[in-house]
C-alpha cells in the first residue's frame, strides 16, 4: 500500500514539474500570456495613479484569463473533490475585484485592499490548516516586523491599520502555503510548491507598491509591481492542475468540522432512535441473513461476526438491563 502511493506521489511529482504543467496547459494558458503582453505593450509606465476605465479593463484581463483557466481545467460546485479549485477561483474573483478598485484608489483605496484581505483568507483557507507547522510562523513575523518599521511614520491612523491587517493576512496565506509542501517527506508536490512561491511573489508585489507609494518612488515601478503580481497569480493559479489528486491522496486535509458535523448528525440520528425499535431492527435484519446464507460457510461466517458487533452487543445489554 505505502509502495503504491508512493509510485503515485513520485509520478505526480513528475507531472507537476513546471515544464510539464505548461505543456499540457499551455494552450490553456495562451489568453493570459497574450493579455499580459497587450497590458505592458500598452500601460509601460502607468501607475497605480492612472484613473481609466480603459486601463482597468487592460489591468483586469490576466487575471479574468486565470479564471477561465481553472474553470477550463475542470470545478464543480458540489463536492469536496474540487473544494480547493473552487476556493482559489473565488480568491481570484476577489482579487479581480481589488484590482478595480485600486484603479480608482484615491475613492476606494481602503475597500480595494479589503478585496485583496479576502483573497488571501479564500488562499489561506484552500491550503488549509494541516500540517499546523507553528515552528513556521517566526518566519512569517519577521517580515511583518521589517514592513511595520518601513511604513511607521509615514501612514495616518486608519489608514495604517488596515495596512498592518493586510500584512498579516498575507503572512498568513504564505505561512499556510509553506506548511503545505511538505518538503521533508514523500507527499510533495511542485504544484504546492507554485502556491507557495506565489504567495512570496505577493507579498513582493505588495512590498514595492507599498514602497513605491509610501516612501520613495520606484524607477520601473509600473513594470515590477505588475510582473511579480501576475507572475503571483499564475502560479496560485497553477497549483490547481492536481488539485483533485492531491485531495484523494491526502485525505486529512478533510476538515475536522466536516467530520464534527457529520457525527453530530449520526448521533442525532441515533438518540431519536427507540432502543425497542433499534433493537427489533438489527434483530431483523439478522434473522435475514441467516435464512438467506446460514447454508454455507461463508454465511455462518457472516452471522458470528454479526453477531459481536459493538451495535449488537451494545442493544443487547441495554435491553437486558431494561428487563
Amino acid at each position: 500500500m505505502s509502495t503504491t502511493k508512493s509510485t503515485i506521489t513520485n509520478q505526480m511529482t513528475i507531472m507537476s514539474k513546471l515544464p510539464s504543467v505548461l505543456k499540457c496547459n499551455g494552450p490553456k494558458l495562451v489568453p493570459f500570456f497574450k493579455t499580459v503582453a497587450i497590458f505592458f505593450i500598452l500601460f509601460p509606465k502607468a501607475k497605480y495613479k492612472t484613473a481609466d476605465m480603459f486601463y482597468l479593463i487592460f489591468k483586469c484581463l490576466p487575471i479574468c484569463s486565470l479564471i477561465l483557466f481553472i474553470l477550463l481545467n475542470g470545478i464543480n460546485l458540489r463536492g469536496f473533490e474540487y473544494s480547493y479549485s473552487r476556493r482559489i477561483l473565488t480568491g481570484l474573483a476577489f482579487s479581480l475585484l481589488g484590482d478595480a478598485l485600486l484603479v480608482y484608489d484615491h475613492s476606494f483605496f481602503i475597500h480595494g485592499v479589503l478585496a485583496f484581505g479576502i483573497s488571501h483568507v479564500l488562499y489561506a483557507t484552500a491550503y488549509g490548516m494541516r500540517p499546523l507547522r507553528v515552528f513556521m510562523l517566526p518566519f512569517m513575523v519577521l517580515p511583518v516586523i521589517v514592513i511595520y518599521l518601513m511604513l511607521s511614520g509615514v501612514l495616518y491612523k486608519p489608514l495604517s491599520y488596515v495596512i498592518y491587517a493586510y500584512i498579516c493576512l498575507t503572512m498568513f496565506m504564505i505561512w499556510r502555503a509553506m506548511a503545505r509542501i511538505k518538503i521533508d517527506n514523500n507527499e510533495w508536490t511542485w504544484t504546492r510548491f507554485y502556491s507557495f512561491l506565489g504567495g512570496i511573489l505577493f507579498a513582493t508585489s505588495d512590498a514595492l507598491l507599498a514602497l513605491d507609494r509610501f516612501v520613495t518612488p520606484l524607477a520601473h515601478s509600473q513594470i515590477l509591481v505588475m510582473t511579480t503580481y501576475y507572475a503571483a497569480q499564475l502560479l496560485i493559479a497553477l497549483s490547481v492542475v492536481d488539485s483533485h489528486e492531491d485531495t484523494e491522496m491526502n485525505f486529512h486535509v478533510i476538515q475536522e468540522t466536516d467530520i464534527i458535523k457529520l457525527v453530530q448528525e449520526q448521533g442525532k440520528f441515533l438518540s431519536q432512535v427507540h432502543r425497542d425499535d433499534l433493537f427489533a431492527l438489527v434483530s431483523a435484519k439478522r434473522a435475514s441473513i441467516q435464512q438467506t446464507v446460514a447454508n454455507t460457510q461463508i454465511g455462518q461466517n457472516i452471522v458470528l461476526l454479526l453477531n459481536r458487533t459493538p451495535v449488537v452487543m451494545f442493544v443487547r445489554s441495554t435491553k437486558h438491563k431494561s428487563n
